[in-house]
């Protein structure tokens, strides 16, 4: 079926936080390698962590004598990586990746912000978007008297342990990030190179937004950078192509911040604790510097970045564009390919067994049940 833009209400549009991620992660990674030579060894509990099902079996790891069904790869880690709208506080954006040091690779699944959920499968109201599970979380945590920190670790939490048990995944750690210091830390860096796909234009006082570039190669300001990741208007799959641009643009990224700086160059920056003090995560800093400095280790084009499968789907009764519905058997194929931290395949009868990600047969969402489940 194909994609439609999808009607969303007027709001600050902030997939900024995915790019001064990158280039956090990027930096860290270089200044990493060069402070500590030493080798150490990530405290990762190599246990998976998600229930198979009915049976009642956990994905162990190894165990005395046998191989057991889900036993976990060598070197292989994953993490989610979110990103807060200030406006709504929503995550907005929303990656997965992987970490494969056997390999030698890094790859990056996108769970679109308005992907489906169901909110029967998960406990919820009225929730329905993949993107408002850390706001609901955190929301519950302040209304019982948490602090802001306390809340975030709660709401990641909440969110890590729902997308490990529908998609079968073991998550080894979370890193949220905060929208403030975008421009500050691409201009910091200098700028970026990129290939401007087309002109964009557009106008929105309400945000204070205003989009004007020109298509082209070009180098980039901070603010420029922003223009690029927050326009949306003109694809005509509206919020997947803007999607489909960020992934490219993190791999661009990737490979000039890490060929462009030196030792001292990286050191000045990373003194500047505004640009690092947003980004909030449960990865201690003794594994932090073990997985960076296996990063740098990795080739330039060591980074691939996809959108999970699935497709914005009509709803045949109302003709509104509303949900980005997974189709559970590519979906399956991308986790398979990019995230399974385990030796064999992860089997259809597991995945997302209590339809976290479907609509509901008997329902107004039957037409999302429908197309979850075709072939």
């Amino acid at each position: 079926m194909e994609q439609n833009q999808m009607k969303t209400p007027k709001k600050k549009k902030n997939a900024e936080k995915v790019l001064w991620g990158i280039l956090i992660f990027t930096i860290s990674v270089i200044l990493a390698t060069a402070l500590f030579l030493a080798f150490y060894v990530p405290n990762v509990d190599d246990t998976p962590q998600f229930q198979t099902g009915s049976d009642g079996m956990t994905s162990g790891g190894d165990s005395e004598g046998e191989n057991t069904p889900y036993e976990r790869k060598k070197g292989f880690y994953t993490f989610l990586l979110a990103g807060i709208d200030a406006f709504s506080n929503n995550t907005d954006v929303l990656m997965l990746a992987s970490l494969d040091t056997e390999n030698g690779e890094i790859r990056i699944v996108q769970i679109p912000r308005d992907t489906y959920i169901n909110k029967t499968v998960g406990g919820y109201k009225s929730l329905t978007r993949v993107n408002a599970i850390f706001s609901a979380e955190y929301n519950n945590q302040i209304n019982e008297g948490r602090s802001a920190k306390t809340a975030k670790t709660f709401a990641m939490q909440d969110l890590q342990k729902r997308l490990s048990e529908a998609l079968c995944i073991n998550i080894d750690g979370y890193v949220l990030i905060d929208t403030k210091g975008f421009r500050s830390i691409i201009d910091a860096v200098g700028g970026i190179d990129y290939d401007v796909p087309q002109d964009m234009f557009y106008e929105d006082p309400e945000q204070e937004l205003y989009i004007n570039l020109s298509k082209g190669y070009q180098h980039l300001n901070g603010e420029q950078c922003e223009q690029l990741i927050r326009y949306r208007s003109g694809y005509a799959t509206g919020d997947i192509g803007r999607v489909e641009l960020r992934g490219d643009f993190m791999v661009e990224v990737f490979r000039q911040v890490k060929n462009k700086f030196g030792l001292e160059a990286l050191v000045k920056l990373i003194k500047d604790k505004s640009l690092i003090q947003k980004v909030h995560t449960s990865i201690s800093p003794a594994d932090m510097i073990a997985y960076v400095r296996m990063c740098y280790q990795l080739d330039d084009n060591a980074v691939s970045v996809r959108t999970i499968s699935g497709s914005v789907v009509q709803n045949p009764e109302t003709g509104a564009w509303i949900y980005y519905c997974l189709n559970k058997q590519k979906a399956l194929n991308d986790i398979n390919e990019c995230l399974n931290v385990f030796k064999n395949d992860i089997e259809a009868s597991i995945f997302d067994s209590e339809g976290f990600f479907s609509g509901t047969k008997d329902s107004s969402t039957h037409y999302l049940y429908e197309y979850y489940n075709s072939q």
